[in-house]
């Protein structure tokens, strides 16, 4: 193994964004460290970049004795080097009305996506604090900032990701490990069709007449999303500029974004039940 070569670990890299940030960092020379969960991908990355691209086979939602191990496991593969950049990107977007999401898909999305993260920060802050200038991003959503319906428990992971980014940029700061936050919007990737399997599973709950028609709704902001390179390449930015930005907001609208942020709880909630079409009724 060349240790004088930028080393990263991305999570979550079987498909999306992390296949995504993969191939990005692997062509511009980086030795690149991937999680998946499933032995399949494994192979199936290791044929895609047969070289200076290394699988783990790892779960996040793991006990933090099985993160420690990894990390050991890890360190030395990198040897004295230590690692540059950890991209804790994996995660989970299970939406549904919260008074009707059952308690096992509420746990599964804290489980990876706070919990997760957590622990895998816990366990490679050595490694990370070996390399002379190391960097943590942690991909976060807009979810993280503003809180639709039917994303009411995926928004509350990310609201307690992006308190995590705030608390880690300055503890990890002082360590010496800068600590980035990624907000992107909607993406380009498999999570559509996901997402548009919501209204099958609640279709007998009070809202399943609302999600029925949110197939309209789902179809222009999959038209609207950024190519998944876009965000891979931000992430690349931010993992290599000299002076990066605390946090990547990636929307059409960022302005909006922020300023919908800021608006008073009637009149954004007045914008959000208008584009559902149920203003009428709140």
């Amino acid at each position: 193994m060349q240790t004088s070569l930028s080393t990263i670990m991305i999570t979550g890299v079987s498909t999306g964004i992390g296949l995504a940030a993969v191939d990005r960092f692997h062509a511009a020379g980086w030795q690149v460290f991937g999680t998946v969960r499933k032995e399949e991908d494994a192979i199936r990355l290791q044929q895609l970049y047969p070289e200076r691209f290394h699988p783990i086979l790892f779960d996040v939602t793991a006990p933090f004795e099985s993160h420690e191990k990894m990390i050991r496991e890890l360190s030395i593969l990198l040897g004295d080097r230590g690692l540059d950049v950890l991209v804790q990107n994996a995660g989970v977007a299970q939406g549904g009305p919260l008074g009707w999401q059952s308690e096992e898909d509420v746990r599964a999305i804290f489980e990876t996506n706070v919990l997760g993260v957590y622990k895998l920060t816990k366990a490679a802050i050595p490694i990370l604090r070996t390399a002379p200038a190391s960097r943590m991003l942690l991909i976060s959503s807009v979810s993280g900032r503003l809180v639709t319906p039917f994303l009411g428990a995926y928004a509350a992971s990310k609201f307690a990701l992006e308190a995590f980014i705030d608390a880690y940029r300055n503890e990890l700061g002082m360590l010496g490990i800068r600590v980035i936050g990624i907000q992107p919007g909607p993406v380009v990737t498999p999570i559509w069709e996901k997402a548009r399997t919501i209204k099958d599973k609640y279709l007998d709950s009070p809202y399943g007449e609302i999600l029925a028609k949110q197939e309209e709704f789902i179809g222009k902001a999959e038209a609207n999303a950024f190519p998944v390179a876009l965000v891979a390449e931000t992430i690349y930015t931010a993992a290599t500029h000299p002076r990066p930005r605390r946090r990547y907001l990636l929307v059409r609208k960022p302005f909006l974004v922020r300023l919908a942020a800021c608006f008073p709880d009637a009149l954004r909630d007045r914008l959000i039940m208008s584009r559902l079409k149920k203003a009428e009724k709140f």
